[in-house]
């Protein structure tokens, strides 16, 4: 059966892929691209549409917007059709790209203003810092346009992290486990409004107003807080949960986080251990400026294995990783500036050297056939 109070719009190449893992574990996806061959390689979408202009952008940004600007209808159409039922639009995408990148501020402004009622999320997917100048350009082009749209949620993903944390792989397997990753965290938020619990239930309406907040967004996920403790040399308790949680975020796949400010929040807690649901209460939040607007909490003890999420949104901007952008924006610029003026011209010592084959044939006599007999009869 298919989710369809959530949908997720997936942009360019990057995004679609991350819309074809929500597919795949139920939500209603759906994926715009210029480039057909990006658009046949996904499994799951339900549906997806080819835009004109175009088979790719090679990372062009712009040109994403004058093509698009001929063919609106068909855009807007197509956004209409699939996100009119459904609550919480996702909208995935790839800072660093082409069409990606360059559609998605566009596309997030026309879902606001069509649905103003309803939780609009972006899922911004920053480039690692090795990445093309290009692309790290792109993504603070995409973050400038991004903060000047009101009333969004948004959730920066940030390869970086991605890249720091499995050094021992490839690029493509990092990107997979991201997108799978990114799948996973709101499929198991989501599948939550589902369960009933005597003790606290996080309902659909809990979902739909934790993503209505404006502002950034980070989740922690705690596969098994008794692993997650030892691992951090860490006894139980609520000062020690909240020591956790900071290094669960730290490692997340989600961009650093802004402590300055926080909207809303959202605990998960499954587990049969009592001992963790008494340890852990609003202190998990004393890092911030201020405590969150509303806290949505669910108990449960479904899961053996103690597990625990927590979602922040209201965040400030990820001003940090930002920043780290721009330091190596201008680093790159200023070795650009140094390097000598590049020199295209050239002029060969011996372009003009005259070879033998190329000297003029001097006209030989013929000479009798008696006339080359004497020549040896001499001898």
């Amino acid at each position: 059966m298919t989710i369809t109070d959530v949908v997720v719009v997936g942009l360019g190449g990057g995004g679609s892929n991350v819309a074809d893992e929500f597919s795949k574990r139920g939500f209603l996806g759906v994926a715009i691209n210029y480039s057909s061959q990006d658009l046949g390689s996904l499994t799951y979408v339900h549906d997806k549409q080819k835009l004109l202009g175009s088979d790719g952008l090679g990372h062009d940004r712009q040109s994403a917007i004058e093509l698009i600007s001929e063919h609106t209808d068909v855009l807007t159409s197509f956004l209409h059709k699939h996100c009119e039922r459904a609550e919480v639009i996702i909208v995935c995408f790839s800072t660093g790209g082409g069409s990606g990148s360059g559609l998605s501020t566009l596309v997030i402004s026309i879902l606001s203003n069509m649905y103003p009622e309803k939780a609009v999320v972006a899922i911004p997917i920053i480039p690692h810092n090795e990445e093309s100048t290009t692309a790290l350009i792109n993504n603070q082009q995409v973050f400038e346009e991004l903060s000047n749209i009101e009333g969004i949620c948004i959730a920066p993903v940030d390869n970086q992290k991605a890249k720091s944390n499995c050094l021992s792989i490839g690029k493509t397997k990092i990107y997979n486990l991201t997108n799978q990753s990114i799948a996973d965290h709101f499929y198991a938020l989501y599948s939550y409004t589902n369960e009933s619990s005597k003790s606290g239930s996080f309902d659909k309406k809990d979902f739909i107003n934790l993503f209505k907040q404006e502002g950034y967004c980070s989740i922690a996920e705690v596969i098994d807080v008794a692993y997650w403790l030892e691992k951090e040399k860490l006894s139980l308790n609520p000062n020690n949960m909240k020591k956790l949680l900071r290094a669960v975020l730290n490692e997340s796949m989600f961009a650093p986080i802004e402590y300055d400010s926080i909207g809303k929040a959202a605990i998960i807690i499954d587990t049969e251990d009592e001992d963790v649901i008494d340890n852990i209460d609003n202190s998990i939040f004393d890092d911030f400026a201020n405590r969150p607007i509303d806290v949505f909490e669910g108990i449960y003890n479904n899961e053996q294995s103690n597990f625990l999420m927590v979602v922040l949104t209201g965040l400030s901007m990820c001003q940090t990783r930002l920043s780290e952008i721009d330091a190596i924006l201008e680093k790159r610029q200023k070795e650009l500036e140094n390097l000598p003026r590049t020199n295209t011209a050239f002029k060969s010592k011996f372009s003009s050297l005259s070879l033998p084959s190329n000297k003029p044939v001097q006209k030989k006599e013929k000479m009798s056939t008696q006339d080359i007999l004497n020549m040896y009869r001499k001898r």
